[in-house]
């Protein structure tokens, strides 16, 4: 792959330290955070993925090259039609959530 990639990372909550939310062109496709063992990064599109989207490191930088080095490599070998079935699934379900918390009365004393 020539160009250089460019994934955007953000807190996944504002309230969390140490945990990143990865997004590539828009769509959401990884994590990375920080645990026992290490900073964690790992792909997270819903799809089957083989062994290489996941890994740890010794740092927060390292886990982004990472993420980003296997990004890259996943998008060589998969097919634009097949990440867009990912995608498409993965709208599915946040619609699906979203109508679902819509639909659930708000919760209030004595529930």
């Amino acid at each position: 792959m020539s160009a250089k990639l460019t994934i955007d990372a953000s807190p996944r909550r504002p309230d969390v330290r140490d945990d990143y939310a990865v997004r590539f062109q828009g769509h959401s496709i990884g994590r990375v955070r920080l645990d026992d063992a290490g900073w964690v990064w790992s792909i997270t599109i819903p799809m089957a993925l083989p062994d290489w989207a996941e890994g740890v490191t010794a740092s927060r930088d390292d886990s982004f090259k990472a993420l980003a080095s296997a990004w890259g490599r996943l998008l060589s070998q998969t097919s634009p039609e097949r990440l867009q079935r990912a995608w498409d699934l993965e709208k599915a379900f946040e619609t699906r959530e979203q109508k679902l918390s819509a639909a659930q009365p708000d919760a209030g004393p004595g529930s």
